[in-house]
C-alpha cells in the first residue's frame, strides 16, 4: 500500500467496516493505519473511512489486518467432507488451502482395491468414495459447505494408481496416454496444477521421462508442478536436480514442497540446494518453495524408517512384503546403517496400539525388551492400518536458512482438523494448528528471522501469484474480502506434540469472502469458503 487512497463520500455505506487497524497489505509494503470497507464479498475501499457507515463494524485497534493466509501445501482433501469447519486452519487465519499435494488426490481416487488406504481413511468418518470424477468431488465439497476456500492439485500418484495400480515398472505407451488423458480431464474440471510424491508408492516408480510427459500437459494448461522430492536426505541434491530437469524439460513453473534436509549427516545441504534453485532461476525457470516452521516432519512410519525398496502401497501389501525373511533381514540391516536415532521417532497414529501414540520408538522398545528395529518391523507387519510417526530429524539452522530465502512460501503440510473430528484421538503434527501463528510469533516477533511485512507476503501475495489469483492475497479495492486480524504482540502457536489440538493465541477475527468466520477468537460456523477452480485458458 504505497499511498493512502482518498476517503469515500460520507454517504458511503458498507456491509462490513474494519476500523483503525494496522494494514499489512500482503505486498511487503510497510504497515499503515487504515480502515477497510467491504461490500458483499469484495474489498470496496481502503483508507480513512471515518465518514462511512456499515451494517457491521469491527474495531481493529491494536491489530494487524492482513490478507487471509493462503496455505499453499495441505492434504485437507482427506478431511474437508467430514470437517468442513476446517477449524485448525481457520483459527490461524487461513482463508484458502491448496490440497492434493505430494501426488495424493482424494478427488481422483476410485472405489477399487488399489485405493484401500484412501477408502479406509474416509470410512473412519463414515464416508466413501462415491463421486465419479474430480468434478464430482468438488461439487460434493461445495454442496457440504466449507469454511475456507479450497483448490486442488491433480496428484500423479493417484493418476498412476488409476491406470497402473501399484505396478513397480515404467508405464507402456497406452498407460502413458491414459495418465495424460486423466490429467487433462482433471485440469479441465478445475485442478490448478500437477503434484507428485516421488518418495511414496507408486510415485517412486516414475522416472524423469514419465514426469516430464505429464508436466507438459500441465504446462499446456498454464499451470505448475509441485513435487515432494524423491529423497529429502542423502539424495536431496540429486532429487532437486531431478525436479528442475522435469520442470525445464516441460517448460512450466516448479514448486519444491516442504524443503528440508533430513538427518544430521545431511544438515547444511539446504545451502547448496537453495543455490541450485537460484541458478535455475537465473536460467529463466520460475521456481518457488514451501516450508513449515518445525524441526520434525511427520509421515508414514515406513517412509521414516524403511528403505524405499522395502515399502509397499497399502498396509496389507507392506505386511506381505515384510513376511519375506530375506527382505525383512535386508531392511533390518539397512535400518542399522541409516543412523536413525529412535529417541527422535514418535508414533503419532497406530490403529492397533493406541497406547503407543505419543511415545518414542526407543521407549516402546525398552518397555518390550526388543530392538527398536524389530518394534518397527513388527508394527508394520500387522497390516491393520497406516502407522504414522513424527521424526525429529531436522536442523533449526536449516529451518532458518530456508525461511530467509525470499522465494519460500509458508505451507503447513497438514490435514485440517478440529478437536472433535473423527480423528481427534490421533496426534497430528502441531503444524496442523500452529504453522502460521508460529512463524508470526516465534520467527518474526521473537527471533527476527523475518520482518512482519515479509512474513505476511510469504503467506499471501507470493502464493497467490503462484496460483494466478490476481484478486486474493492482497488488501486492495476489488480484491476478495479474505482478511485476518491478529495481535502482533500476542500471536503465537499453542499446539505441541504432546497436546496438538490447541488453537493459536492472538488471532481475533477471520473474514472469508466477506463473511465473519471467526469473531473475538471464536469460530462463528460460517461456511463462506468456495472451491477455487483453474480458470480455462
Amino acid at each position: 500500500m504505497r499511498g493512502m487512497p482518498p476517503p469515500p463520500p460520507p454517504s458511503d455505506r458498507f456491509d462490513l467496516l474494519v476500523q483503525g487497524g494496522l494494514v499489512c497489505d500482503g505486498t511487503g509494503a510497510p504497515v499503515v493505519r487504515a480502515d477497510i470497507g467491504v461490500m458483499e464479498d469484495r474489498i470496496a475501499a481502503v483508507g480513512d473511512l471515518a465518514g462511512a457507515t456499515a451494517r457491521r463494524q469491527i474495531d481493529a485497534a491494536g491489530h494487524v489486518v492482513a490478507p487471509g493466509f493462503i496455505d499453499i501445501h495441505t492434504h485437507s482433501d482427506i478431511s474437508v467432507l467430514h470437517t468442513p469447519g476446517m477449524e485448525s486452519s481457520l483459527m490461524q487465519g487461513v482463508t484458502s488451502e491448496v490440497v492434493g499435494n505430494c501426488g495424493f488426490c482424494i478427488g481422483l481416487s476410485q472405489p477399487r482395491e488399489e485405493f484401500t488406504l484412501e477408502q479406509r481413511g474416509l470410512a473412519r468418518a463414515g464416508l466413501s468414495i462415491d463421486w465419479p470424477d474430480l468434478a464430482g468431488f468438488l461439487r460434493r465439497v461445495e454442496g457440504e459447505g466449507v469454511a475456507v476456500n479450497v483448490a486442488t492439485l491433480a496428484g500423479h500418484g493417484t493418476l498412476r494408481k488409476r491406470v497402473m495400480g501399484l505396478a513397480e515398472r515404467a508405464p507402456d505407451t497406452a498407460e502413458k496416454a491414459a495418465m495424460k488423458r486423466d490429467l487433462a480431464k482433471a485440469l479441465e474440471q478445475g485442478a490448478i496444477g500437477l503434484s507428485s510424491g516421488l518418495e511414496y508408492v507408486p510415485g517412486m516408480y516414475a522416472d524423469v521421462a514419465e514426469m516430464t510427459g505429464l508436466a507438459r500437459i500441465a504446462a499446456e494448461a498454464g499451470t505448475f508442478y509441485a513435487t515432494h522430492l524423491r529423497d529429502e536426505g542423502d539424495g536431496l541434491e540429486e532429487a532437486v536436480a531431478e525436479a528442475i530437469a522435469v520442470a525445464e524439460g516441460a517448460g512450466l513453473p516448479l514448486q519444491l514442497s516442504h524443503h528440508k534436509a533430513e538427518r544430521p549427516r545431511n544438515w547444511g545441504k539446504v545451502r547448496r540446494t537453495l543455490a541450485t534453485v537460484n541458478e535455475a532461476r537465473t536460467r529463466g525457470l520460475d521456481v518457488l518453495l514451501d516450508q513449515y516452521p518445525y524441526t520434525a516432519y511427520q509421515t508414514g512410519l515406513a517412509t521414516v524408517a524403511l528403505p524405499p525398496w522395502a515399502g509397499g502401497g497399502t498396509p496389507e501389501e507392506l505386511a506381505r512384503k515384510l513376511s519375506d525373511p530375506d527382505l525383512r533381514g535386508r531392511a533390518r540391516d539397512w535400518m542399522l546403517e541409516s543412523g536413525i536415532e529412535y529417541t527422535g521417532v514418535v508414533i503419532t497414529a497406530c490403529p492397533t496400539h493406541l497406547e503407543y501414540q505419543g511415545r518414542t520408538v526407543q521407549e516402546i522398545a525398552a518397555e518390550r525388551g526388543e530392538d527398536p528395529r524389530d518394534v518397527i518391523l513388527g508394527l508394520l507387519s500387522e497390516g491393520e492400518g497406516w502407522v504414522t510417526a513424527a521424526h525429529f530429524a531436522l536442523s533449526e539452522e536449516d529451518v532458518r536458512e530456508v525461511m530467509r530465502d525470499p522465494h519460500v512460501m509458508i505451507g503447513s503440510d497438514a490435514v485440517a482438523s478440529s478437536p472433535t473430528n473423527p480423528y481427534s484421538n490421533d496426534r497430528p503434527h502441531p503444524r496442523t494448528y500452529g504453522t502460521f501463528a508460529r512463524v508470526l510469533g516465534y520467527y518474526v516477533r521473537e527471533q527476527g528471522v523475518l520482518g512482519l511485512e515479509e512474513a505476511v507476503r510469504r503467506m499471501t501475495s507470493l502464493p497467490a501469484s503462484r496460483l494466478g489469483w490476481a484478486d486474493r492475497g492482497r488488501v486492495a479495492p476489488g480484491c476478495a474480502a479474505d482478511l485476518v486480524l491478529f495481535d502482533p504482540a500476542a500471536v503465537a502457536a499453542a499446539a505441541t506434540f504432546d497436546a496438538p489440538h490447541a488453537f493459536p493465541r492472538g488471532v481475533g477475527w477471520v473474514i472469508v469472502n466477506g463473511a465473519v468466520a471467526v469473531a473475538d477468537g471464536l469460530a462463528t460456523g460460517a461456511r463462506a469458503g468456495r472451491v477455487l477452480r483453474r480458470a480455462p485458458r
